[in-house]
């Protein structure tokens, strides 16, 4: 299996599981579980960035956007789960700057990582956003 399947594969039971959690939860509760699963998948980059011994440069690029998933999940929880989808669905375009042909920000990622967490970033975030409406 090739990376960009195996990610589509994982993204994808990872989606449905999330969803099949969210709906066995009062709504509230479900917009909670989706900030502290917003949150986790932000911090798998500085797991990355550590692991990787990234450049100062790209550390320092890699802890800001994890405080910005800090604020968004803040204000998920405080303001509006609108929030919420906007930090699914940077975490979706954040992993796509990580991409080999993009490589923006050279912290190194696996990349079935990468195409799991793109389309898992942007589905769920869809999800939310209709859920929400």
């Amino acid at each position: 299996m090739n990376n960009k399947n195996l990610g589509l594969s994982v993204g994808t039971i990872l989606l449905v599981v999330a969803i099949v959690i969210a709906l066995l939860l009062p709504k509230p509760k479900a917009l909670e579980f989706f900030t502290i699963l917003l949150a986790s998948i932000a911090a798998a980059y500085a797991g990355f960035t550590f692991a990787d011994r990234s450049r100062t440069q790209d550390l320092i690029i890699e802890m800001a956007n994890i405080s910005m998933y800090l604020v968004l999940v803040l204000l998920s929880l405080w303001v509006t789960p609108y929030f919420l989808v906007a930090g699914y669905f940077w975490h979706g375009v954040w992993d796509a700057i990580h991409h080999e042909k993009i490589k923006l920000v050279h912290t190194r990622v696996p990349e079935w990582y990468i195409y799991g967490c793109i389309f898992f970033d942007f589905a769920i975030g869809a999800f939310i956003l209709i859920w929400i409406i």
